[in-house]
């Protein structure tokens, strides 16, 4: 067989078959377009869950379930083969919708002529919703496809008892993987009595005549002849033939030629024999499932409460989506831009009424049988949720193909008009698409995040507990092997619940569970009312040590709690501001991976006074420079009770874990506990026996990290930037974070950048970071090892490298870019793609006005603190106040020389015994003026306003005013002579009166 291209006028002859391969590549390219982008969601979590059951399982878990058993059959046997995994189990479904195009193609054609199998062919491969569910881990896509074979083959085979099977098999496979596929059979026997019981003169063409076994042949050899060999039709023409006789233009004005009616069957019986053996197959299965499948619908319509709709909305609602898919929520007021598609399938179907394409009178039975028999089923079982219009998918290609010969007559009767209906169609389809693929469908249950998380540090030997089936499918195909131990709770949930008399089950099972594994993992579901999961999490901060609590949507939180056995602390019981009481203490003393262990806390607190308001228990995990590599902020038990709810004199067991961090080096570290006021962050003050401040961080215990084994994949670092940048194959840059900006001049960048070690380090290396303003100039260099040293890099560790990169005070404004160099033991820069240079970002820098002639002030202070700061001076009113006033305050600073740290300013008013009544703690300016940003010499005024407590008593208060460092509460020094006098100053000569 030729395929020839001419010019205009010419004709290129092919098989219409190249046509229906071109679409149906097409098709399959849109289907496995983005395949992982869209989340896996609740319902495909039933499919892999109900796909990795045994047979036996399997069978008895879908005998009480909406859908028969074939798909999952289908997919477990495709998963064995493929492999687990989204894309791989979705895959399944890309090949039945790639299928579906010639299937409706030879359809098409078997009821009209092969220009509308042409046709057919196209409006399937780019349909939205035949794309959509072609992407799904669900049966609709296999269902589609089996109804429309099932279809063909009732066309094709009708009258040929020897050519049956193809018929009985697509059906019975139809009918056992979804039961909403007994309406198309329904509607094949409808048509058949309908034909069998009209006049033989306008019986429509069925059953076929044995003469027109050829899918292509008995209507197209009969428009060849009316054509003529010598007609000149300008187009595109097939040949079927190795002769090549020309045959009619794809678009010919000529209609198809009607075949001879054919016999009517003998009888009636041999025209339902083919229903009545389908039947028989499917007996098995309505006589297994059938009654336990009435008693789930009833119970589902009970929970579930879905609204039956009238008759205009729910046939409204499957035609627009029919036509353009599912339409997303910003979308919903253009279900108008359906019309087009409306119009074609209008056209097609008055065509069919006509008496154009006899045969394809099936196709009004083929739509509408479903939809009115899925109408009556929403009146009864109403089933409603978003996209419901899924569920009768198997009627939807009876109205592509309508829209396919609407197209083809519209084309014979108004040529110019069809392009712009095409071009119309085309253009909502890509829009569609363009949503499809673009945004995410269900991205409240997109599990990848938390799953991706858990995969990261997790170990074989953790537990993850399965709330629901749908979660156990979702861990089956989202984690890799070797995976943690999966744990379906009893019952999916009933089997732990409270409300069934089941609490002590609960104890049981988690403490079982925290004896065998290190770490407990629970993604507690949040939409169903969640009773048992809060009974759960008030079990894990019970029992273990709740290390974790993170929401990943407002549907979805992550729980971690690990098991512990932390030794007793030798230290005395902590005053934190006489409010709180520590009695004692225990943590763990093991040596711990680094990013994958977690160091157990146990705090036995006593409420001594009253807090005012919420405060959080804090700990944090600092190195040998006071760096912080980890934080845990909670109430106490998790957050299951608060200290203001703990009447004072009170006592309780406080439970804390805190999860060490992936990418810090192995050595020592300092665990510290301090107490935070929620809204601010302030802490109260540690004092001593005579009631004088300490600091505000306990430390409580050094922490030995080691190197986990196996290392810990890139996917465990908090990296903001990912990048995969190798610097002379000596170091991989995983990616960086920097703090957001704009930053001030005199402030650090605060720099984190995220190793890998390709290889054994043989020397050391040293990181360059650079700012560099717009004409290429150097503006600020820092130089700085790595964290860890690059000597004792192993292959394949990760690191955690913080930097705090200083810019200085009198750094222009500007955008600047951050470049980062790598330099080897001989000074040289490794090269890092191509270049001696990585430009990490574009950093934008402010400055602020400098005033170095000394304001006027009241009173004079002249407080040296280390020889780097001055309180010049200060405003304060003269007049007493009243309990619930505001004290005003305005301190002048001056900068004696460079600082290099950055201070936070405190003011306390306190009583003669020396109780702080009301204070105020902030970066001067109220964060306006960090301290590392201030010039030799100039002046800073810093107000502050002070509330007195609405029952502060009548008295003489004195003002406390100190610097500290808020990184480790160190204070500093206060400098009189050449000597250290104090870490604050008190102003004794001012007193504040309260009356």
């Amino acid at each position: 067989m030729n395929l020839r291209f001419s010019l205009p006028g010419r004709r290129a002859r092919f098989h219409p078959w190249v046509w229906v391969l071109f679409f149906t590549l097409a098709g399959f390219g849109l289907r496995v377009q983005r395949l992982s982008f869209q989340p896996l969601w609740g319902d495909e979590g039933w499919s892999i869950y109900f796909a990795t059951q045994s047979v036996p399982q399997l069978l008895a878990l879908t005998a009480v379930d909406i859908h028969p058993p074939f798909y999952y059959l289908l997919l477990k046997l495709w998963l064995a083969v493929a492999g687990m995994g989204p894309e791989m189990a979705r895959f399944l479904s890309v090949m039945a919708g790639t299928l579906l195009i010639p299937a409706l193609a030879a359809l098409a054609a078997r009821l009209a002529d092969w220009r509308a199998g042409v046709l057919a062919a196209a409006v399937t491969a780019v349909a939205p919703l035949a794309v959509y569910y072609s992407q799904e881990v669900r049966m609709y896509g296999l269902v589609t496809l089996l109804g429309a074979l099932s279809v063909y083959f009732f066309v094709r085979d009708a009258g040929h008892r020897h050519r049956s099977a193809g018929y009985l098999l697509t059906t019975a496979a139809a009918l056992y993987t979804m039961y909403y596929s007994a309406f198309v059979v329904l509607a094949q026997l409808l048509f058949m009595l309908f034909e069998y019981f009209k006049p033989p003169a306008t019986r429509d063409s069925l059953p076929l005549s044995r003469e027109s076994d050829s899918l292509w042949r008995d209507n197209n050899e009969n428009e060849s002849q009316e054509s003529g060999a010598g007609s000149r039709e300008p187009g595109v023409s097939f040949s079927l033939t190795p002769n090549s006789q020309p045959l009619t233009p794809l678009f010919s004005e000529k209609g198809p030629t009607r075949t001879p009616n054919p016999p009517r069957p003998a009888s009636l019986a041999a025209a339902l024999r083919p229903f009545f053996v389908v039947g028989l197959l499917y007996l098995p299965w309505v006589l297994f499932a059938g009654l336990k499948l009435v008693n789930y619908i009833a119970n589902k319509r009970t929970v579930e409460g879905y609204a039956p709709l009238n008759l205009i909305r729910f046939f409204g609602d499957h035609l627009v989506a029919f036509s353009v898919g599912h339409l997303p929520e910003h979308l919903q007021l253009y279900a108008w831009a359906a019309l087009p598609m409306l119009l074609a399938a209008g056209l097609g179907a008055w065509a069919v009424a006509r008496g154009r394409y006899r045969r394809a009178g099936l196709l009004f039975f083929y739509l509408l049988v479903p939809l009115a028999a899925g109408y009556l089923v929403n009146l009864v079982y109403p089933f409603t949720p978003r996209f419901f219009e899924r569920t009768l998918l198997l009627a939807a290609p009876a109205y592509w193909l309508l829209i396919a010969l609407g197209v083809v007559w519209l084309w014979d009767k108004q040529f110019l008009l069809v392009g712009t209906l095409a071009a119309a169609m085309l253009l909502l389809v890509a829009v569609s698409l363009f949503n499809f693929y673009t945004l995410p469908r269900t991205p409240d249950e997109d599990y990848r995040p938390l799953l991706r998380d858990i995969a990261a540090v997790a170990s074989p030997d953790d537990t993850l507990l399965a709330s629901y089936q749908w979660q156990l499918g979702f861990y089956r195909a989202y984690l890799p092997e070797p995976r943690p131990r999966l744990f379906p709770v009893p019952g999916w949930g009933a089997g732990w619940s409270a409300q069934a008399g089941h609490a002590a089950q609960l104890t049981a099972d988690v403490q079982s569970i925290l004896a065998q594994s290190p770490r407990l993992w629970f993604p507690a579901y949040q939409a169903g009312g969640h009773i048992w999961e809060d009974e759960a999490e008030t079990a894990l901060a019970q029992l273990g040590y709740p290390t974790l609590l993170k929401w990943y949507s407002p549907q979805t939180k992550l729980t971690l709690a690990a098991a512990g056995n932390p030794q007793p602390l030798d230290i005395p019981p902590a005053n934190f501001e006489n409010k709180l009481a520590l009695e004692s203490a225990a943590v763990g003393s093991a040596p711990l991976q680094a990013g994958r262990d977690v160091v157990p806390v146990e705090l036995r607190w006593r409420k001594t006074g009253t807090l005012g308001s919420e405060h959080r228990v804090s700990l944090r995990l600092i190195d040998s420079a006071g760096r912080t590599w980890a934080t845990r902020d909670s109430h106490p038990r998790a957050g299951q009770l608060h200290f203001t709810d703990l009447p004072v004199g009170q006592s309780l067991t406080d439970r804390h874990g805190l999860l060490t961090p992936a990418g810090a080096p192995p050595g020592t570290y300092r665990l510290l506990l301090s107490v935070r006021r929620q809204s601010d962050a302030r802490p109260l003050d540690l004092l001593d026996e005579t009631g004088q401040p300490l600091g505000a961080e306990l430390p409580l215990a050094d922490i030995t990290l080691l190197a986990p084994q196996p290392p810990l994949g890139p996917d465990a670092l908090p990296v903001q930037t990912r990048l995969n940048a190798d610097f002379g194959r000596r170091a991989r840059l995983i990616g960086f974070s920097l703090g957001g900006g704009p930053f001030k001049a005199g402030e650090v960048l605060p720099l984190t950048l995220f190793w890998q070690s390709p290889a054994q380090q043989s020397g050391p290396l040293e990181i360059v970071a650079e700012l560099q303003d717009s004409a290429g100039q150097t503006a600020a260099t820092y130089r700085r090892p790595p964290a860890r040293p690059a000597t004792e890099w192993q292959r394949g560790d990760l690191l955690r490298d913080p930097h705090d990169i200083p810019l200085p005070p009198a750094l222009p404004p500007g955008a600047y870019t951050l470049n980062l160099s790598l330099l080897d033991e001989n000074g040289s820069r490794l090269p890092v793609n191509g270049a001696e240079r990585l430009a990490l970002q574009t950093v934008q820098t402010t400055d602020r006005p400098h005033l170095f002639e000394p304001p006027p002030w009241q009173v004079d202070v002249d407080a040296n603190f280390s020889d780097q700061i001055r309180l010049a001076g200060l405003d304060l009113p003269a007049e007493p106040l009243s309990p619930g006033d505001t004290l005003p305050l305005t301190l002048i600073w001056q900068a004696t020389a460079p600082v290099e740290r950055n201070w936070t300013v405190f003011v306390h008013l306190t009583d003669a015994a020396g109780q702080i009544i009301a204070q105020q703690d902030q970066i001067p300016g109220a964060g306006q003026f960090p301290t590392t940003g201030w010039l030799p010499g100039e002046y800073l005024t810093d107000p502050y306003a002070l509330v007195l407590p609405p029952q502060t008593p009548p008295g003489a208060y004195r003002l406390e005013i100190g610097l500290y460092d808020a990184n480790d509460f160190s204070r500093l020094p206060l400098v009189a002579g050449g000597q250290i006098t104090g870490d604050h100053i008190t102003l004794e000569s001012w007193p504040i009166l309260v009356e």
